[in-house]
Order: C-alpha cells, then structure tokens, then sequence
C-alpha cells in the first residue's frame, strides 16, 4: 500500500512539473553593426539597450502572457513626453506589424521613464521579433531585434 501511495504522489509531481513548466525560447546573440543590447511563453531573450542620441532606451522581453516589453528610457537633457504607444510598432518576420495595445508605466515627461508595454497575443509565434521605436531623442528609429526560434 504504501509503495502504491509513494508511486501516485512520484507520477503527480511528475505531472506537475510538465505542466506547469514554462517553454525557453534561445537567445539571440547582438548584431556587431546594430546598435541593440536586449509573445507565447515565458522567454530568456536578452535584454538590448540603445544609446543613440541623448536618450538611452533598455528593452527586456517579458513574453509570459501574451507580448509585453519592459522598458526603460534615461536621458538628462530633454522631456520623455513620447506617447509609446503611438511611436512603437513590433514586427515579425514576414514583415506584419503589431501595434501596442496598453501601457502600464510612468507617465509622459521627466528624465526617466519606466514600464511595460503590451502587444495583443500572436496566434502563431514568429521567428523574428522586431521592436521599432520611432522618434525619441532625435532618432529616426531604433530597432531591437530578437530571434525566437530557428
């Protein structure tokens, strides 16, 4: 009995663990040219950072539930007033854009900013991730791209 106990319990976490584990998604290594440093499962893509102009942008893929990017924009000489959503698309690989649906961060203005920026959920993942930034501080655009699967 107690050996029929002790197997139910092994193959219950067993279970568990396959069913409760998330999926990793490889990293993707920096372009040398590019200027980038760091959804759909929880994923290890590396965080990219741009410093082109006077604002510096870090990007950190948050790819739990559904598309969402953690943000970070520093700057010490002008006023982060950006509406992110109006100035950030995604795309993938076929080139299909997404466009953010919420914000849920600091607000308009300052020399930081901070949040998470959240895209509708994909029904196929891609390959390729593709987050456009479009803009702020003076550049035209930064891209931060990260590969999803081979």
């Amino acid at each position: 009995m107690k050996i029929y106990l002790i197997t139910i319990i092994i193959f219950a976490a067993i279970a568990l663990f396959f069913f409760t584990r998330e999926v990793d998604w490889p990293k993707e290594k920096k372009a040398a040219q590019t200027p980038q440093s760091s959804a759909v499962p929880t994923s290890v893509l590396e965080t990219q950072t741009n410093s082109e102009g006077p604002v510096t942008i870090k990007i950190t893929p948050k790819l739990s539930s559904g598309l969402a990017f953690e943000m970070v924009l520093d700057t010490h000489s002008e006023e982060l007033d950006a509406d992110l959503i109006q100035v950030t698309t995604l795309k993938d690989e076929n080139d299909k854009e997404y466009k953010p649906i919420r914000w849920e961060g600091s607000p308009p203005g300052g020399h930081h900013r901070e949040g998470v920026l959240t895209f509708g959920t994909i029904a196929r993942p891609p390959r390729t991730l593709q987050l456009v930034i479009r803009g702020i501080g003076g550049v035209l655009e930064r891209k931060f791209l990260w590969t999803t699967r081979p």
